[in-house]
C-alpha cells in the first residue's frame, strides 16, 4: 500500500512525467518507482514534512520546472550516480536560480534529511600548508582571471566536469556594498568551448584566511551553505597562477584545480611557467596532459 503522506508527493512527480519526460525517461522513472530508494524514501519525507513547500512549488512554473529538469538529470544517469549532482546543480542555477519557492522546498528537504547524499566528486588534494606564501592579501590577486585549463573534467575521480565549463571567468574585487571582497564569478554549462546554457552569474564572499588561501562563501547557492577554499600552490608569472580546490555542499564534497590567467587563452604562455606547472602538478600525484583545456576568446565578458 502506498503511504497516504506520499500522495501529494507522487502526483507531483507524475506531473513532471508528463510535462517534461521523453518515452525513455519515463520508462526510467517507471523503474525508479520501483525502487524504495531513493523514489519512495523522499518522496514519504516530503509527503510528512514538506506538504506547504511542495504545494508552493507545484504552483509556480518555475519552480516545477527545476524540479522536472533535477528529476531528468536522475533518468538520464539511472547507471551513473556520479553524474547527477553536476547536472542538477545546472538546473539550480538556471531555471531555479532565486526562485523562492524552489528555496523554500530545498531548505524544508534538508532540515528534514529528505536529500540523500551525492557520491564524493572528486578527492580533496592539498592543503593550506601547501599554498605558496608570497600571496598574503587579496589585493594580491586582485581583477579578472580566466580558466585556462582543469582538473575536474567528467571523468572518474571527477566525474562533475566542473572544471571545464566554458568561459569560466573570476572577478576579485571589493564589494560595492560595504568593502568586503567578493569573487564574480561567471561560466556556462557544456564543455570543449562550447555552451549548453547561458552564461551564469554567482557571487560569493571571500577572504585570504591564511597565505595563499581564498576561502569562498557563495551568496546565492539554493544548498546552502556552498563553501570553498581554493589554494595557489604556484604562481611564477604575475599574469598565472595553479589552485587546487575542494569544496562542501550539505550533500556533496567535491575538488578540482585550474590554471587561471589574465589571458583569455594559453597561446601566450611562457614555456617555463608550463614547465612549473607540470612540476608541481606531479609531486600532487596530477598531470598537466590530462587536465582539460578552455579557450575563452569567444566568451562575451
Amino acid at each position: 500500500m502506498i503511504p497516504s503522506k506520499a500522495v501529494g508527493s507522487l502526483l507531483l512527480s507524475i506531473f513532471v512525467a508528463r510535462y517534461f519526460m521523453t518515452t525513455q525517461q519515463i520508462i526510467n522513472q517507471a523503474r525508479v518507482m520501483l525502487r524504495y530508494v531513493p523514489f519512495w524514501e523522499t518522496n514519504i519525507c516530503l509527503g510528512s514534512n514538506c506538504k506547504m513547500a511542495a504545494v508552493g512549488c507545484f504552483t509556480n512554473p518555475k519552480c516545477i520546472q527545476t524540479i522536472g529538469c533535477i528529476n531528468t538529470c536522475l533518468l538520464d544517469n539511472l547507471h551513473q550516480e556520479e553524474k547527477v549532482a553536476q547536472c542538477a546543480y545546472l538546473c539550480e542555477m538556471t531555471h531555479g536560480y532565486e526562485n523562492q519557492q524552489f528555496l523554500d522546498i530545498i531548505k524544508c528537504m534538508l532540515d528534514n534529511t529528505c536529500l540523500r547524499e551525492y557520491p564524493q566528486d572528486g578527492p580533496c588534494i592539498g592543503g593550506n600548508s601547501d599554498a605558496i606564501q608570497s600571496v598574503k592579501k587579496m589585493e594580491d590577486i586582485e581583477g579578472d582571471w580566466w580558466v585556462l585549463r582543469g582538473v575536474n573534467c567528467g571523468e572518474s575521480p571527477y566525474p562533475g566536469g566542473y572544471d571545464w565549463y566554458p568561459c569560466q571567468h573570476e572577478r576579485f574585487i571589493r564589494s560595492p556594498n560595504g568593502g568586503h571582497w567578493i569573487n564574480n564569478v561567471t561560466y556556462c554549462g557544456g564543455q570543449l568551448n562550447e555552451c549548453t546554457t547561458d552564461i551564469i552569474v554567482t557571487i560569493a564572499n571571500v577572504s585570504m584566511t591564511s597565505p595563499g588561501v581564498v576561502h569562498h562563501k557563495y551568496t546565492d547557492a539554493p544548498l546552502e551553505p556552498q563553501e570553498e577554499d581554493w589554494r595557489l600552490v604556484s604562481m611564477p608569472h604575475p599574469d598565472y597562477a595553479l589552485m587546487l580546490w575542494c569544496g562542501r555542499l550539505p550533500v556533496l564534497d567535491y575538488a578540482g584545480g585550474i590554471v587561471i590567467s589574465r589571458h583569455r587563452s594559453d597561446e601566450e604562455m611562457p614555456k617555463s611557467v608550463q614547465t612549473e606547472f607540470r612540476r608541481v602538478l606531479k609531486t600532487h600525484g596530477l598531470d598537466w596532459d590530462k587536465m582539460c583545456p578552455s579557450n575563452n576568446n569567444h566568451c562575451p565578458i
